[in-house]
């Protein structure tokens, strides 16, 4: 009795604690449940009465119950043989539960099973962390390179992500040593030697590692090397993971070249989001004249003149820096002697890992030399527009005067036109009157003829009287007179003869005369007709020379303006439009002094102001434009040669 009582003690006890540990339940030979612990009800879920008289069922997924697996999960278990595994199993709400279980068939004397008893434990947490460590570890080979080495560095495995990378068959690895990956000078070196010792001491190494692939070629990798720790507590074999970063590489060197060579050619200065300054190189230190412990941790206010480091434009300046909006344009600044200095530069928002605006980089170039060349230049532009104006109103006044010439010349032209005309007239008179010289010649002559035939008609009738005596002396009488007039007559012909022979001599110098006259008026003409051509085209090419200078004057006045506006436009602190315009206008200074000026290039918050000595500005004053009513109270912010640039003040 003593020893049954201990042996039923025992069972129980066994029972009792197997029944506080694991999850116990008690199936029937057709898999009806007919009792459940507490510890299984908790895993699944159910209340007791929930499950009793349930088929096991109950706890699969309607698939696998269906499944010739489950079907020959029964089969073993009526022919007596016991069933140990991991199984899958449903929580009432629906919930993955998985049990490390035996089940157990309950054989009466003849070898039949009556029944079957599960006791299990619950492995869900077990499971689902050797699945997420599975997941993890297949996820590891997808993404990265990994390779497992022996500790003295021999290649016992190799992914594909790893070969790929290296650009090696698998075979061609395995077995090799981790030498083949580095170079020989490396390789034999102590750095490679205490890289090694230290894995062998169970020392993981991480890092970024140059290596060589198959083809010699150069692979960077970020690789971390893990020695695996045995139960002896020793490692046994080393396994890396690696991503290749080649491209990654190279793109920082060449990032790091660029800002290396940014910081070796431009002035660059760091600021907090307020405006503090965190670091400046060199170039920005020559650039200023600081030395940069003057001015690390002061406030970007030391380089812009006080007024409008205090005004609302600046304030919105650096909210939208903070605001992560970058900034570029040509600014005024002032160095360490308040000397000014011109920069071309940018604001650059440098952002962290979340897109959030961390610090400020101001890259700059200084171009102080280029704007003071370019404020010669507007001041020589403006020059040269007006010395063009005044060759312009010259040409235009050459222009006018050649075309009085041509009037003249044609007025002259038609004077000679006229005097050749009259003189042709003239000629053709002379040629008349010798015509009727030669007309009057030719009776003189006829007269001589017949004074000739009377002359010796009273020679005759003498003759002829002497004859007749006495009775014939009458007749001779008249034969005398007769004689006597032929006489005088055959004189006066010779007379009008000769008169007619000097006046045909006068006429022919009148024909050579008027002749010459006739030839030298044409000559005349065609110089006449040559210069008023020539007048007339000069005329033409003076219009020409006086469009091409107007337009080259507008072309100068673009110039000038452009490079007016280039050089204001651009100042930080000057957002609002310029209107190109020329005012009369009069600077009130201190003690009733005043200076002339002319107002230029104006807009809401300021202008620029042409005046005869920039030096005699004052820094503040008002201003008295023609025309307008009122005073301006102004500033001066800028001055050059002849000019000066100011704000309105409110």
């Amino acid at each position: 009795m003593a020893w049954g009582s201990l042996f039923s003690n025992t069972r129980e006890t066994l029972r009792n604690a197997t029944d506080r540990a694991l999850a116990v339940i008690r199936l029937d030979g057709e898999g009806t449940v007919i009792s459940a612990n507490a510890n299984f009800l908790g895993i699944v879920g159910y209340r007791e009465n929930d499950v009793v008289g349930q088929n096991h069922r109950l706890f699969m997924a309607a698939e696998e119950a269906a499944s010739a697996g489950y079907r020959q999960f029964w089969e073993n278990l009526r022919a007596g043989q016991p069933e140990d595994g991991e199984f899958r199993r449903l929580a009432r709400d629906g919930r993955e539960v998985w049990l490390r279980a035996s089940y157990h068939p309950i054989l009466d004397r003849g070898g039949r099973m009556t029944g079957v008893i599960m006791i299990a434990a619950d492995i869900s947490a077990d499971k689902r962390k050797a699945r997420d460590e599975a997941g993890q570890i297949a996820a590891i080979h997808r993404s990265q390179a990994v390779i497992a080495f022996a500790m003295d560095g021999t290649v016992l495995e190799a992914n594909d992500n790893f070969l790929d990378v290296m650009g090696y068959r698998r075979d061609e690895v395995v077995g090799q040593n981790h030498r083949m990956f580095v170079a020989r000078d490396e390789a034999s070196g102590p750095d490679y030697q205490a890289f090694w010792d230290a894995l062998r001491r169970g020392e993981h190494q991480a890092a970024e590692y140059r290596r060589y692939g198959k083809d010699g070629r150069e692979v960077w990798i970020r690789a971390t090397y893990n020695p695996v720790i045995g139960g002896d507590g020793r490692p046994f074999k080393v396994v890396k993971f690696a991503v290749d970063v080649t491209a990654e590489k190279r793109l920082n060197a060449d990032h790091q070249g660029q800002i290396a060579a940014i910081q070796r050619t431009q002035a660059v200065i760091a600021f907090t989001l307020d405006g503090r300054i965190l670091e400046a190189n060199e170039n920005f230190l020559a650039a200023t004249g600081y030395r940069l412990d003057e001015i690390v941790g002061q406030h970007h206010r030391i380089f812009v003149e006080p007024s409008y480091g205090q005004s609302e434009d600046y304030r919105r300046f650096w909210e939208r820096l903070a605001a992560g909006t970058p900034v570029s344009a040509i600014y005024q600044r002032f160095g360490k002697n308040r000397q000014a200095i011109w920069l071309q530069a940018t604001y650059n928002p440098i952002l962290d890992a979340g897109g959030r605006p961390v610090k400020v980089v101001k890259y700059a170039t200084d171009i102080s030399r280029s704007m003071d060349a370019r404020s010669r230049a507007v001041a020589a532009a403006e020059d040269t527009l007006g010395n063009v104006e005044a060759v312009a109103a010259a040409a235009e006044e050459m222009d006018a005067s050649a075309g009085q010439i041509v009037s003249n010349m044609v007025r002259t032209k038609g004077a000679v036109d006229e005097i050749h005309a009259r003189t042709n007239a003239a000629d053709r008179s002379t040629a008349a009157m010798r015509r009727a010289a030669q007309s009057m010649d030719d009776v003189v002559q006829l007269i001589a003829k017949v004074a000739e035939q009377i002359n010796l008609l009273a020679l005759n009738a003498t003759i002829e009287s002497a004859r007749a005596g006495e009775a014939g002396r009458g007749f001779a009488v008249v034969a005398s007179e007769v004689k006597n007039l032929a006489g005088q007559a055959a004189a006066a012909t010779a007379r009008i003869s000769s008169e007619i022979a000097g006046m045909q001599a006068m006429s022919d110098e009148v024909v050579a005369a008027l002749s010459s006259i006739s030839a030298a008026i044409g000559e005349v003409q065609g110089f006449v007709d040559e210069a008023t051509k020539s007048v007339q085209e000069q005329s033409g090419a003076t219009r020409e020379i006086t469009a091409s200078m107007q337009t080259a004057a507008a072309g100068v006045a673009d110039i000038g303006r452009n490079l007016d506006d280039w050089i204001i436009g651009m100042e930080e602190r000057r957002f609002d439009a310029r209107i190109r315009t020329s005012k009369a206008a009069v600077v009130h200074a201190a003690g009733g002094r005043t200076i002339a000026a002319s107002l230029r290039n104006v807009s809401s918050g300021g202008a620029k102001l042409v005046v005869g000595d920039a030096e005699a500005v004052p820094d503040s004053f008002e201003l008295e434009v023609v025309g307008e009513v009122g005073l301006k109270r102004c500033k001066v912010v800028r001055r050059g040669k002849g000019e000066v640039g100011l704000r309105f003040v409110a």
